[in-house]
């Protein structure tokens, strides 16, 4: 148990351990009383509190690193990188405030300077990290905070006569992309980790990812985005035949994600299609799968996960020839676009 001490003043004061920060400091609290007794007192009970809330001395700011160094070997490194950004620019005004000390009326402040500047998502998205922080040491604290409405967005996929105008006027390189993504749903993070032998006679197997490191680095990734994105995709034969042929371990497009996006939309521009984006081109995709196979199959051919319902997750099963069949109607209609390029 620690022990008082007698100040100049003639107050007693007990200094006892609260916790330790990130970077490894050691933190104390100190308790001042008329006498030792109770100086010694209040310490004690601060010690033996059940009250966690009254022992986490953290700041937001020193809670924000803990956070993000328990979590740097479980999430991918570009969540990291996230994190890290929103560190830097989103928290400067609550940053020196104790976490214990955080309530309803501080955080809805937060949320409504946040506002100002930010769209609706944004600032959904540094609200939800720093409440995600806080519940990590104090999982009782709750805030009733209102968060900015998004605005709903119309939106609308592609035409069958878009895609092809995109697809016709693309370099050889872009092209493939293009078509990897506007037929077989493929995202531009799979499309560049794509190797030669994850073609397997009229499939694409979808198994891994190109990512930023911890650095903004592109690195490759041996196991894709989520568990339901590690899948086989129907390909029509124009399509294998415009990716050829090349060793086994090699890449099929040698560029990283962020030089699809600039070379998609410089040719976008020139085309004067300056509303589709790269992404556009899986909506694209999943807009006519909707049109011609059941849900079940189109989630599993794009790497979707299925919807929460009971029914669907725990009754609707795949049937293996089925799924041969919609591969088929997949592979005929993106073959009707292509057989008279």
């Amino acid at each position: 148990m620690a022990t008082a001490k007698r100040q100049p003043s003639g107050q007693w004061k007990c200094r006892v351990y609260s916790h330790t920060s990130a970077d490894g400091k050691k933190h104390y609290r100190a308790f001042t009383a008329s006498s030792k007794a109770e100086a010694e007192q209040l310490a004690a009970r601060f010690s033996g509190s059940s009250d966690r809330a009254a022992r986490v001395d953290l700041t937001v700011a020193e809670a924000i690193e803990g956070y993000i160094r328990a979590k740097e070997n479980v999430l991918s490194p570009s969540t990291i990188r996230g994190y890290r950004q929103m560190q830097k620019t989103k928290f400067q005004s609550i940053a020196g405030i104790r976490i214990r000390k955080l309530n309803s009326v501080i955080m809805q402040q937060f949320v409504s300077d946040l506002s100002k500047d930010m769209s609706p998502k944004s600032v959904h998205n540094a609200y939800g990290f720093v409440a995600s922080v806080v519940a990590l040491y104090l999982p009782d604290m709750k805030f009733k905070v209102k968060l900015p409405t998004k605005g709903k967005k119309r939106s609308y996929a592609a035409t069958d006569a878009q895609i092809m105008t995109l697809y016709n006027s693309a370099s050889d390189t872009l092209k493939k992309c293009i078509a990897l993504a506007a037929f077989t749903s493929m995202r531009r993070g799979e499309i560049c980790a794509l190797k030669y032998k994850d073609i397997q006679g009229n499939v694409i197997h979808v198994g891994a990812d190109m990512v930023h490191d911890s650095k903004g680095k592109w690195v490759y990734k041996p196991y894709p985005k989520t568990k339901e994105s590690d899948r086989f995709v129907p390909v029509p034969k124009e399509v294998i035949e415009l990716l050829g042929d090349g060793d086994p371990d090699e890449f099929i497009i040698d560029w990283c994600p962020d030089t699809v996006t600039k070379r998609f939309i410089d040719l976008r521009n020139e085309l004067g299609l300056g509303d589709i984006r790269f992404h556009s081109l899986r909506s694209y995709y999943a807009s006519i799968a909707a049109s011609l196979i059941p849900q079940l199959y189109a989630e599993s051919f794009g790497g979707w996960e299925h919807g929460s319902r009971v029914m669907a997750e725990s009754y609707q099963k795949k049937i293996d020839p089925l799924e041969q069949m919609y591969a088929d109607t997949m592979r005929q209609h993106f073959s009707g676009l292509l057989k008279n390029v």
